[in-house]
């Protein structure tokens, strides 16, 4: 990752597979520095879930309260996501009273009519402490990490409170660790007085 202008920019090392590489270069993918594309997904209870009411640009919105938010593009099928999965939750735990929500976007493959229940399965075995919506026909996965013919599962995406898209990375390495330390809020210092 590098700096230029107060924005990021990151560079993907090679990790899972040529697919993933060539999805880093897709006109289709997430850009840092770009606002966010639409996500609204519901969660596995049917409540709806929109990132355009987490994080969002302008003034804070009266009952949307603006926090950074990781999205994880996972699939029980994916050998990388689930093999990351405990770092991803690791993450939650630490910093989820700092301000960064963290979601699992679960792509069902439309061509799996159980995919569904083998995700329910997988977290009845693993269970996450943050929020899994499903992308049941990866709609939302193919505007934020299709590359010509394939979706880069294990992706993740850090999306600033502003919306804008942060950081894209496949593994939470060094470099996206401090686009998650640049994206939280920074803490307040009380003066003499206010104490």
């Amino acid at each position: 990752m590098r700096f230029a202008s107060g924005t990021f920019t990151m560079t993907l090392p090679i990790l899972l597979s040529a697919s993933l590489l060539s999805a880093a270069a897709s006109a289709d993918m997430a850009k840092v520095g770009q606002p966010a594309p639409r996500l609204m997904l519901r969660d596995l209870d049917g409540r709806v879930f929109s990132l355009a009411d987490i994080a969002y640009p302008g003034p804070e919105r009266p009952g949307h309260q603006r926090q950074p938010v990781l999205l994880d593009f996972f699939g029980t099928h994916c050998p990388p996501c689930k093999a990351k999965l405990p770092k991803v939750i690791a993450l939650h735990n630490e910093k989820a009273s700092q301000g960064l929500m963290v979601v699992m976007v679960a792509l069902l493959a439309s061509e799996d009519r159980e995919a569904e229940q083998k995700l329910r399965d997988f977290l009845a075995r693993s269970p996450v402490p943050f929020p899994v919506v499903l992308d049941r026909f990866e709609d939302v996965g193919k505007r934020w990490i299709y590359d010509d013919n394939s979706l880069a599962l294990g992706t993740m995406v850090l999306v600033g409170a502003d919306g804008t898209i942060r950081a894209v990375g496949v593994s939470l390495d060094e470099d996206f660790m401090q686009a998650v330390k640049a994206v939280l809020p920074k803490p307040t210092v009380a003066t003499a007085t206010e104490r």
